[in-house]
């Protein structure tokens, strides 16, 4: 279970981790060597040193973590052929995993929004829905589960499953139909050179009118006031 305040305990504990990866390079050949995890930031030390990367925190945009072996950094530098798109480094993890305690001590140092797609363990969800999330190209079918801090999009999809903390990753929620919900978070959206992404979502059963007022009363940080939200 992702309880944030123990992750992030943890996560401060790590001073090192290091793994046999390889970099993933569209339309050339992948380059293989080692990814360190510390407190200065990720470096890649591939088997040509030329080819060396380091990244301290300040140099890391965006953090996806699309699978414990699988991550992507993106950063500040331009790509000159790419109409100036900042660049973006994939890595695959050959022999060991990011853990939750690690990829909440990268959390942790980036001080930024992140993408966390690895389902979480038992969640003590206060509400949950099943629902459909909708895509352009094709959806997937799992569950919203509303925790105290976060909400968990949990899903059979590879891909698909999404951990949102609430002070962290969620811009709005939205909903004008008692069969629809929208989360639009903090990521990064490449299709639309954009930094969030609106998630759609069917819902299989009709959202709870309280709940959804008192889910928006605390994303927004007026639990203790009588506003009206809509």
């Amino acid at each position: 279970m992702k309880y944030p305040a123990l992750l992030f305990a943890l996560g401060t504990l790590l001073s090192a981790e290091t793994f046999p990866a390889r970099l993933e390079k569209p339309l050339w050949p992948d380059r293989h060597g080692t990814v360190e995890i510390n407190d200065q930031g990720i470096a890649y030390s591939a088997n040509n040193k030329k080819q060396n990367l380091r990244f301290t925190w300040l140099d890391i945009q965006y953090f996806d973590r699309v699978s414990p072996n699988e991550f992507v950094v993106l950063t500040y530098k331009d790509q000159r052929l790419l109409l100036g798109r900042d660049r973006a480094y994939h890595f695959i993890i050959t022999q060991g995993e990011l853990s939750d305690a690690l990829f909440a001590m990268i959390s942790n140092h980036l001080k930024r929004p992140v993408t966390d797609r690895v389902p979480p363990g038992k969640v003590a969800a206060v509400y949950t829905l099943p629902v459909k999330h909708n895509r352009g190209l094709g959806g997937s079918e799992g569950e919203l589960e509303f925790g105290r801090d976060a909400i968990y999009y949990v899903t059979n999809n590879k891909v698909g499953g999404r951990t949102w903390f609430m002070d962290r990753d969620i811009v709005a929620v939205w909903s004008d139909d008692p069969y629809r919900l929208e989360i639009r978070a903090y990521e990064n959206n490449r299709r639309e050179f954009s930094r969030t992404a609106t998630y759609k979502f069917d819902l299989k059963e009709k959202l709870d009118p309280e709940f959804y007022r008192k889910l928006k009363l605390k994303l927004y940080g007026l639990e203790t006031n009588n506003e009206v939200i809509r």
